[in-house]
């Protein structure tokens, strides 16, 4: 065929060697500007048209540009040149000035164009022959998608060295016009060395026997390709013609939208020429050529109806790679031919398709790198020779090759494949053969044939099932060639035939599968759970592998489910529709079959809502109950789980009584109440037997009231901790009592009381800050600052394990003990004075004041202990038949209010609010009143001498008509610190306790400004509004960063702390100076400086006094006298 080919070839290069050593008898000149050429005749292209059948056997030279405004034909010439005279390398131009012109050769013979260029000309050359074109160009713009070069029946062209550029080019052959041919004719079309971009070339061959057509493409590149008609670079409409072509050392690439080369076969049922005995066969051979980044590579279909002749496609020694949607597609539905493709590299393609072909043979061909999977057959045949490699292929479904069940592969006895690393993210890494029945997609050229064939897998991958192989089955009958397969060990999978029970914690191997399924007990509403595994043969039927597929589901014999699962031990949820609480059958199939190896059998039962739980009318299933339910409360009866946004508490009445989950009990009571205290303010999933999960910081039980578990409540906070040592109380009270004796000598040495009257305001300052830093800041900040804050306020200031179990029971009566501890030191202390001068003289005037300032430090500490022990909640408990209202402890649920244990706490609050809190409140308050009326009664002045100094300790400082200003800020007291402590929400009640602690502090400030100051000294004055505007500041920074990050807060309030616990000291150091100023050593140590300073001055003025100065020195005036004899009222007192 190659030798007919080439043939052909040297036949028509030497009848147009012919044709162009004829002799031009007539020499003319083209050119629109005549007068500037030197040559004649000339004239304009236009004006020879005229009469251009005058000139057979001319020669016309074109010279510079001429211009076509009109259509112009060259009609029925013989032996003609146009070509064009170079001029300093510029090549004459022959322009169409609007899409109206044209230029066409139509009946017209050995035509020759050289060196001329044409520009935006529509070209059409038909019913001509022996055309030759050498050196030319055909350029329009790139918009213009309307100018065409068109062969119409133009026999024996040879296009040479020119260039296309945004044109089309068509080769048009039909039968003849006028009359048909008696013998076969030969014609030929040539095209070497020719440049194509932006456009395409089309060859479209309808003529049936008419003639033959030899056809040869050579060198020819086209490129950049940008229209989108999707049609081929090249592009080959066969009509049932008789040709042979060769496309040869060629390029089709860089045309993303469009398809590099294209074959395409149509039936032509209309050829009124055929000559009798010519056989219609065809070959089309493509060699040494290249298809690379277009949208397809090389794309081979047929049309609508068979073709009926033969084509032999033949692909050789080329390439196809690097193309955006695919390789190599080829559609043999309608296609009746054999396509070879032999040496060829099919490389990094996107996918490889042949459909509906069964006369395709491979041989040494190689495909790689494709994107998704690298060949694809459905519905072919192929056969093999030589060798066939995959290698480094991805796909879904087969990495290197796909298989439909209507394919095959054949192999000759020399055939051998390789599949290297390909991969499939799904099944069958190297291939992949898509059937519902295991068969054998091999077969042998030879029937019979005992050469084995030779595959090699290695390194190939999926990601479910089948790294080499999936359902393929070599042992089986259908199957008739030899397999030799070089790996020792491959890994291949198929379809699911068999199934069975497995469990996660075994490699899951066939051999230790059960079939016995354990029987489950289930709500309406819950998933039945299966662990099961699919296994199919392998490709030798003599084993199993664990592969992927659909599991059916069975109840007591109808279908009603089936579920995808992966080729692993894979767990199977269905929630059963059933609406009786009986026991059903269940059985679970690899296929809609009863056979016993593919499905496994076992039971299960419907049981009644758990706890917490009701059916649902309209869903049918276990939903929250309707003691459970409420806005934002989710009930999953799978897992048993109850889920709601936080600071909420849901849980069964008797708490300390443990009960299973999937207990049902219809008379369980149910407490469903909001929990702002210790419940977590986040989401929380939890189940009805551990309610704990609600709470925080180790608290649990009813409300969160109580500790979990080994837990035991924290002094220094509400938290729970661990207890690591038992005797650690005995060193904890020691330690407290170490700390009341050294307070209360600290504030007697140091005459730290309220009767200086420097510690009003800190002490307000202080109470405040304690009672409102859950309110500013969630967690402490510096340790040392808070804890000065804590110890002021008589708080241990550490989180501390004081015993193991401590509850909040105990955790209360130890607020009342540890003031009444540092009472009781005083009051021994005051005691003792009364009886022992010498200790009283040691003390000093200090002991009632110190017993005062204690008062006044233990006042809120214990207001807030009687409101926490006097607060009461009341709890709705939701059974079946009722609903039950319980008086609960707020602080601890758990515990009934005022009644066990609780009583006797209670008692002790009563007893501390009537005896202390408000006889000290009221006395302090209306002090001035009772001073002022009461006491000229004889019957109250004795018991109000016994008052009076503890009176005058708080109002000492004050200004007589002020008198009553300690009494005023104990009230103001009250508000902040009842609103605080019943608050149920620190975070919800944010603004609102701010705004009340600044009403407070407005109210304050107002009357100490109205009153132009309360105390005697201006600096107690200042100390005091130092204070409250520290705390309106930290109202203001408290507002102005909620929003912000918990760091933030940490930052300004560690500032706000550093400046109290500074001006704290400052004070300290204030009242160690006041008592260093009262001590008999530091007075003369502080005289004998002072002397010595007046001892020098007197010197130097006694050198020069006066004698009268000197007598009066020594006899001192009356007045003199009686002024030295008088002492201080003060120093007196």
């Amino acid at each position: 065929m190659c030798l007919l080919l080439l043939a052909v070839f040297l036949l028509s290069i030497s009848s147009s060697d012919v044709s162009s050593h004829q002799e031009y008898i007539k020499v003319l000149y083209v050119s629109d500007n005549c007068s500037s050429v030197a040559h004649t005749p000339c004239d304009a292209l236009s004006v020879y048209a005229q009469n251009i059948s005058q000139f057979n056997n001319a020669i016309f030279y074109f010279i510079g540009t001429s211009n076509i405004n009109s259509s112009i034909t060259i009609d029925s010439v013989d032996n003609i040149a146009l070509h064009g005279m170079l001029e300093v390398d510029n090549v004459p131009i022959v322009k169409c000035r609007n899409h109206k012109s044209e230029f066409s050769i139509k009946h017209s013979s050995h035509v020759s164009l050289s060196n001329v260029s044409f520009h935006n000309c529509y070209t059409r050359l038909y019913y001509s022959q022996n055309i030759t074109i050498t050196g030319s160009s055909f350029k329009a713009s790139p918009d213009d998608y309307g100018v065409h070069v068109i062969f119409s029946n133009a026999f024996d062209v040879n296009l040479f060295s020119s260039s296309f550029t945004n044109i089309i080019v068509q080769f048009l052959y039909n039968p003849p016009k006028e009359t048909c041919h008696h013998k076969l004719h030969h014609y030929s079309l040539m095209l070497v060395n020719v440049s194509l971009f932006g456009r395409m070339i089309e060859i479209n061959l309808k003529y049936s026997t008419s003639y033959n057509l030899s056809i040869i493409i050579d060198h020819v590149n086209i490129s950049k390709r940008i229209d989108y008609s999707r049609n081929g670079s090249i592009y080959f409409i066969l009509h049932a013609s008789l040709f042979n072509a060769v496309v040869t050392h060629s390029s089709f690439y860089d045309s993303t939208s469009a398809i590099g080369l294209r074959i395409e076969t149509m039936r032509y049922t209309n050829v009124t020429c055929d000559i009798d005995g010519v056989r219609l066969v065809s070959t089309l051979l493509i060699e040494d050529s290249q298809s690379f980044g277009n949208e397809w590579g090389v794309v081979i279909k047929g049309g609508y109806t068979r073709f009926n002749s033969a084509l032999n496609i033949v692909i050789k020694l080329s390439a196809i790679f690097d193309n955006l949607n695919g390789g190599l597609h080829i559609d043999g539905s309608f296609l009746a031919s054999t396509i070879s493709i032999i040496d060829t590299k099919l490389a990094g393609n996107m996918i490889n398709n042949i459909l509906n072909c069964h006369s395709i043979f491979l041989s040494n061909v190689t495909i790689a790198n494709s994107l998704s999977t690298g060949l694809i057959l459905i519905g072919s045949i192929v056969t093999v020779y030589n060798s066939l490699v995959f290698r480094n292929n991805t796909g879904v479904t087969g990495g290197g090759l796909q298989m439909n069940a209507t394919s095959y592969l054949v192999f000759s006895p020399e055939a051998s494949i390789k599949f290297i690393d390909n991969y499939a993210s799904y099944r069958g890494g190297g291939i992949y053969y898509d059937t519902l029945i295991a068969t054998c997609p091999f077969q042998s050229l030879q029937f019979n044939s005992e050469s084995p064939v030779s595959f090699t897998f290695w390194n190939n991958t999926a990601k479910v099932a089948g790294d080499d192989m999936y359902g393929i089955i070599t042992s089986r009958s259908d199957c008739n060639v030899l397999l030799n397969i070089t790996n020792p060990i491959i890994k291949t999978s198929g379809i699911p035939d068999k199934l069975c029970y497995c469990n996660f914690k075994n490699d899951v191997q066939y051999h230790n599968c059960f079939y016995n399924i354990p029987e489950q007990n289930i709500f309406p509403g819950q998933s039945l759970k299966f662990n099961v595994a699919l296994f199919g043969l392998e490709y030798n039927a003599e084993q199993s592998s664990v592969t992927d597929g659909t599991v059916y589901v069975f109840i007591d014999g109808v279908l009603v489910n089936h579920t995808y699962i992966t080729s692993n031990c894979s767990l199977i949820k269905y929630s059963p529709k059933q609406p009786n609480y009986t026991r059903y059958q269940i059985r679970l199939s690899s296929d809609k079959k009863y056979e016993y190896y593919r499905f496994v059998q076992s039971y299960f039962t419907i049981h009644e809502c758990p706890i917490g739980f009701n059916v649902s009318n309209s869903q049918g299933i276990c939903t929250c109950s309707q003691s459970v339910s409420r806005e934002n409360v989710t009930c999953d009866i799978n897992t048993l789980n109850i889920t709601h946004n936080g600071l909420l508490w849901i849980g069964t009445y008797h708490t300390s009584t443990p009960f299973n989950a999937n207990a049902t009990n219809p008379n369980a009571c149910i407490i469903n109440e909001d929990c702002l205290l210790y419940c977590s303010p986040n989401p929380v999933t939890f189940k009805l037997n551990d309610t704990d999960a609600q709470c925080v910081d180790n608290r649990g039980r009813l409300m969160c009231g109580s500790c979990r578990g080994e837990y035991s409540l924290l002094l220094g906070s509400n938290k729970c901790g661990q207890c690591h040592d038992d005797y650690m109380m005995i060193a904890w009270v020691s330690l407290f009592a170490v700390m009341g004796v050294m307070l209360v000598l600290l504030l007697i040495a140091l005459n730290l009381t309220v009767s200086v009257g420097t510690l009003n305001g800190l002490l307000f300052y202080a109470n405040i800050v304690k009672l409102y830093e859950p309110v500013f800041i969630r967690e402490r900040t510096i340790p040392v600052l808070s804890q000065v804050i804590s110890w002021i306020n008589l708080d241990f200031g550490f989180e501390i394990c004081f015993y193991k179990g401590m509850d909040s029971y105990v955790k209360q009566l130890l607020q009342f003990a540890f003031p009444f501890y540092l009472w009781i030191i005083i009051i021994v202390i005051i005691q003792v004075c009364r009886r022992y001068g010498k200790i009283s003289r040691l003390m000093g005037s200090h002991a009632v004041p110190v017993l005062s300032t204690l008062f006044l430090l233990s006042y809120t500490k214990l207001v807030r202990t009687i409101v926490i022990v006097l607060h009461k909640r009341e709890v709705t408990v939701q059974c079946t038949s009722k609903s039950i209202v319980l008086n609960l402890w707020y602080e601890d649920p758990n515990v009934e209010y005022a009644k066990g244990k609780h009583a006797g706490l209670f008692g002790i609050a009563l007893f501390v609010s009537i005896i202390f809190i408000l006889p000290y409140t009221l006395f302090l308050l209306f002090s001035p009143l009772l001073e002022k009326y009461l006491s000229n009664y004889r019957i109250f002045r004795k018991l109000w001498s016994r008052f009076k100094p503890i009176i005058d300790a708080y109002s000492g400082p004050m200004k007589d008509e002020y008198r009553f200003w300690p009494g005023l800020l104990l009230v103001a007291r009250l508000p902040i610190l009842l609103s605080v402590t019943l608050v149920d929400s620190f975070i919800r009640s944010h603004f609102f306790l701010l705004s009340m602690l600044q009403t407070v502090l407005v109210i304050v400030l107002s009357l100490g400004h109205c009153f132009s100051g309360v105390y005697k000294k201006r600096i107690n004055n200042i100390i005091e509004v130092w204070f409250l505007f520290n705390l309106c500041i930290m109202i203001g920074l408290s507002v102005a960063f909620k929003n912000h990050s918990e760091s933030v807060n940490k930052i300004w309030y560690s500032i706000c702390l550093s400046i109290f616990t500074a001006s704290f000291v400052s004070i300290i150091v204030y009242h160690f100076y006041l008592q260093l100023s009262h001590m008999k050593w530091y007075s003369a140590l502080l005289r004998k400086a002072t002397r010595t300073i007046d001892d020098q001055e007197l010197l130097l003025d006694s050198m020069h006094k006066t004698v009268d100065e000197q007598m009066k020195e020594i006899i001192p005036s009356s007045s003199d006298v009686m002024r030295d004899s008088c002492e201080s009222v003060v120093d007196l007192y």
